[in-house]
């Protein structure tokens, strides 16, 4: 049986299954390491110069914007469903973005990862956005089973029709 962990703010809260005890520390600590890394690309190290100028600046914003604006959607609807309201105890959130996507909080973060990604086309960013990813599929494995200790069947039933990082869009 694997325990959750609360930050001291959530503690009283019944109806939050936890999370990986370093996941806050781990992904602050990856942003870190991905700003430095694009930092140094973009303007010391240059290791990314000659690639970027096959992909104009224009053409880059184009999907640069979108995808900070989906980012920041999924983000903040995920945060505001979870956070909002206080339950009794955890129950299966499935409605609005739920409905589409198990972990839409961790998706928001991916996706505004991959947006810095693709606006600075740092090599040394590609590499670490790599590492991120991965680091968000092991939270999201770490909460499942929880969820799973929690809810049992519901939440077993639940991951076999909603996609765990990649949004179903049509029913």
């Amino acid at each position: 049986m694997i325990e959750g962990h609360k930050r001291k703010s959530h503690e009283h809260r019944n109806d939050l299954a936890g999370e990986y005890k370093w996941g806050d520390t781990g992904q602050g600590v990856l942003l870190i390491i991905f700003i430095i890394g694009m930092t140094l690309d973009l303007f010391f190290l240059k290791i990314s110069e000659s690639w970027q100028d096959f992909f104009p600046w224009y053409f880059r914003l184009a999907v640069f914007v979108p995808l900070l604006i989906v980012a920041a959607y999924f983000g903040q609807r995920a945060h505001t469903i979870i956070f909002k309201e206080e339950r009794r105890e955890v129950i299966l959130i499935n409605t609005d973005v739920f409905a589409r996507i198990r972990h839409p909080l961790y998706f928001g973060s991916i996706l505004l990862y991959l947006s810095f990604v693709i606006i600075s086309l740092s090599i040394i960013s590609m590499a670490i956005f790599v590492i991120v990813v991965i680091f968000y599929y092991y939270l999201c494995r770490y909460e499942e089973q929880l969820l799973i200790q929690k809810l049992g069947d519901e939440y077993k039933n639940y991951m076999k029709k909603v996609p765990m990082l990649i949004p179903r869009f049509r029913k």
